[in-house]
């Protein structure tokens, strides 16, 4: 366990280095499978290689889970709060009273359902990303193990889920992070350029505008029929 989170923490705090070494790591491998080829490699170089890079998928999970867990109670804590001072600054009424009940049952509920299906949300943003970065690397017709270095990538730009320690803008941070943490990976993992890592990074942004344009355009067509 101490080495899964030495791991964790090391993606973290040294980003670029760790992607790097994932991909030396590769060719390091690639030469000893085939002997053949010119030493990729130096010698000095060999042990970092051998040792444990990064995490894979159910680690950086295991351990980003105990951060979201660990934030949420930021969060309930600072609900609470809030709710004391509302109720020291505001007038008694009925529909105050149900309004402010039913505020706190469903921020609750939902930070709840947050907590809770954060694996599934978890699986679910990291296929979207390692699909995309799968496109990408054949579009640009990248020589390498698309499967295993998209996952590499993701998995590992994930841990940025450690900045959610942070109260109130921990969240913000870990969503921006994670934006330059894949940026990163794209450049010293997969060896894009950077226009290349940068239309993927992008990529949703276009595909939320596409989709956005097409529902403008069928409603525009709907509203002509009628």
């Amino acid at each position: 366990m101490n080495d899964i989170l030495n791991n964790y923490f090391s993606s973290f705090l040294h980003p670029w280095h760790t992607q790097e070494l994932l991909r030396k790591r590769r060719l390091y491998e690639t030469e000893v499978k085939e002997p053949a080829q010119l030493e990729l490699v130096g010698s000095e170089e060999l042990k970092p290689l051998e040792e444990s890079v990064g995490v894979n998928f159910e680690q950086s999970l295991t351990i980003s889970w105990l951060f979201v867990v660990m934030n949420g109670f930021y969060v309930l804590i600072g609900h609470f709060m809030g709710l004391v001072a509302f109720e020291g600054f505001s007038s008694k009424g009925i529909f105050l009273d149900s309004f402010q009940s039913l505020l706190s049952i469903s921020a609750i509920g939902f930070l709840l359902l947050k907590t809770v299906f954060f694996p599934l949300f978890f699986w679910v943003y990291s296929k979207f990303w390692i699909n995309i970065i799968k496109i990408f690397s054949t579009l640009f017709e990248k020589d390498e193990d698309v499967d295993r270095v998209s996952e590499e990538i993701v998995t590992n730009a994930f841990t940025t889920h450690t900045f959610l320690v942070i109260p109130i803008f921990g969240d913000l941070l870990h969503r921006i992070a994670n934006l330059v943490y894949l940026f990163g990976g794209l450049r010293k993992n997969l060896g894009f350029n950077t226009l290349q890592a940068g239309l993927v990074i992008v990529c949703p942004l276009l595909l939320f505008l596409f989709a956005l344009f097409m529902m403008a355009l069928s409603v525009g067509m709907m509203a002509s029929g009628l």
